[in-house]
């Protein structure tokens, strides 16, 4: 199957539930381009776009996640909670795809100004902030589990 059919496979999937962890609200949002068709999506989903294993959104637009520095708190805690692996663990994860496949990493930007400039300017861009970052320019995305 093509990596844009397993995405729409996944889009399929519909939950019942709502949050990340269930326990406490997580203290970063995922932002989308204002255009985007989706309010909501699951963690799978996220997950596929931020391990590049679908390069398209269903309408065509190219996928582009957008990471924050490796040290960043916000990043490791949707490390954790979203794509549910470790800094290390994904580290290893990208030596791999660019070694078998060709695939590099999202790109990595410096702060929260920076991912929501690039969210607001291209339509297939996905990225996280701080809670606290979010402004009208970007839209955020509910993730369930």
């Amino acid at each position: 199957m093509t990596r844009r059919l397993y995405f729409l496979l996944a889009l399929c999937l519909v939950g019942d539930r709502s949050g990340i962890s269930g326990k406490n609200s997580p203290s970063f949002v995922v932002i989308v381009h204002p255009s985007n068709r989706f309010n909501t999506l699951r963690r799978s989903q996220i997950d596929y776009l931020f391990l590049r294993k679908v390069s398209r959104w269903p309408w065509g637009a190219e996928a582009k996640p957008i990471d924050l520095p490796v040290h960043d708190a916000i990043r490791q805690e949707f490390t954790r909670e979203v794509l549910g692996t470790s800094e290390s663990q994904l580290e290893t994860y990208w030596i791999d795809q660019r070694s078998t496949l060709g695939l590099v990493p999202p790109d990595v930007v410096p702060d929260a100004a920076a991912a929501k400039a690039f969210v607001a300017a291209r339509p297939g861009a996905i990225a996280y902030i701080p809670a606290a970052a979010l402004d009208s320019r970007v839209k955020v995305v509910k993730v369930e589990p």
